[in-house]
């Protein structure tokens, strides 16, 4: 199963959870929403999906390849 974090909530979440609730931000753009994705304050939907648009490009031009993602990160060398 795909995951991601969220930072507002610490915590790991299916893609298919995160999908969800973007969509659901996205179809009601003035409702308030007890966090967003990267902040533990109450968020507008619009502001979830800014925030939402903002983490893709931020992964987009981390150019992870397609097999690492969703991997935690090793920092050890061989």
């Amino acid at each position: 199963m795909r995951t991601i974090h969220l930072p507002a909530i610490d915590r790991r979440v299916s893609l298919a959870a995160y999908i969800a609730a973007v969509k659901l931000a996205k179809a009601n753009p003035t409702a308030t929403f007890s966090h967003g994705l990267t902040c533990w304050w109450p968020c507008t939907g619009d502001e979830i999906v800014r925030q939402f648009v903002a983490g893709l490009e931020e992964r987009i031009n981390q150019a992870v390849t397609y097999l690492q993602r969703g991997q935690e990160k090793s920092y050890t060398h061989e």
